[in-house]
């Protein structure tokens, strides 16, 4: 969905599809009609934001065969569906991760899906986001490891300015940082990551870890604000009942971080249905009843803020 800002900012809101994840473009395309068309339906509007996670073999298959790119962005279209995000976890599902940032299939995946973005990016969208894993999976990483993901990334900047050069399209990464991981706060991120290139590299921020761990959103916010590196998106977004603290003030803060100019973002925001997900054996009813749920809940929350429905 999309929404409107009084400034004339544009939000995209969508829900993170990896919660249905396929390993082929065929059960792709099946689970968008499955679930995502029902979800429009259920919102009663004529297009919704998807982002798409994609496996690394059907990443590969897109890429290597144009006409299958052009396929699924007919699908998308034929169903009222948009992208502007992808979930660029990789590995088996989104919540294995793929490789690390010193392994070269990270940056050739993350590649691949910044050139499938700038194909499927709606024309009237000049940015797409995609999330990815915090450089690494252990705290302490040696010199080397760190000096080899540093010239990876530098190597993607480059191409990502390449292919704006290409398609007009700028595509940009964020790096979510996660406890235990070699980025655990929006500190190490901008000081590892944003001094890159703080145009096509930023932050990935997370909800639910913005609410209830140790980093406190408003030192967040401040760090980036004076950085300058972008907020590239704003994801697991979801209404959490009585289960921890509302994610409610972090949407707020931030998007008015963002949306005041403070802090340079796309107004990027992904809802996501987990661990509370409906079992599988309830059918696709029920994901697609908490899917609608829980955009139609951040959707008012968002126009609480002021923001309004766009076409």
């Amino acid at each position: 969905m999309r929404l409107l800002h009084d400034d004339g900012t544009l939000v995209h809101l969508a829900y993170n599809a990896g919660v249905h994840p396929a390993e082929d473009l065929e059960n792709l395309i099946a689970h968008l009609t499955r679930y995502a068309v029902p979800v429009r339906r259920r919102l009663g509007v004529d297009r919704l934001g998807i982002g798409l996670w994609l496996a690394p073999a059907v990443a590969d298959h897109l890429i290597a065969d144009r006409i299958e790119l052009v396929r699924l962005r007919r699908s998308l279209e034929e169903r009222g569906l948009e992208v502007v995000s992808l979930n660029g976890t990789g590995g088996r599902n989104q919540d294995v991760p793929g490789p690390d940032w010193a392994k070269p299939e990270r940056y050739r995946y993350t590649m691949s899906l910044a050139r499938i973005l700038a194909f499927l990016l709606p024309d009237d969208v000049q940015s797409g986001s995609i999330s990815t894993i915090p450089i690494g999976w252990r705290r302490d990483w040696p010199a080397d490891l760190h000096s080899i993901a540093s010239r990876r990334l530098e190597r993607l900047s480059r191409e990502l300015r390449g292919l704006y050069s290409v398609t007009g399209k700028t595509i940009r990464v964020g790096f979510e940082p996660w406890p235990g991981c070699v980025l655990e706060t929006t500190e190490q991120a901008l000081e590892r990551v944003c001094d890159i290139d703080s145009e096509h590299l930023g932050v990935c921020l997370d909800a639910c870890h913005l609410s209830c761990g140790a980093e406190k959103p408003d030192a967040a916010l401040r760090g980036l604000a004076l950085a300058g590196a972008p907020v590239v998106k704003l994801n697991h977004v979801h209404d959490h009942g009585q289960e921890i603290p509302s994610t409610q003030p972090v949407i707020q803060d931030t998007l008015n971080a963002i949306l005041s100019g403070a802090v340079n973002g796309t107004a990027h925001i992904e809802v996501e249905a987990h661990d509370g997900t409906a079992p599988k054996s309830k059918g696709p009813a029920a994901l697609v009843a908490r899917l609608a749920d829980e955009l139609d809940w951040t959707r008012r929350n968002l126009t609480a803020l002021g923001l309004k429905l766009a076409a």
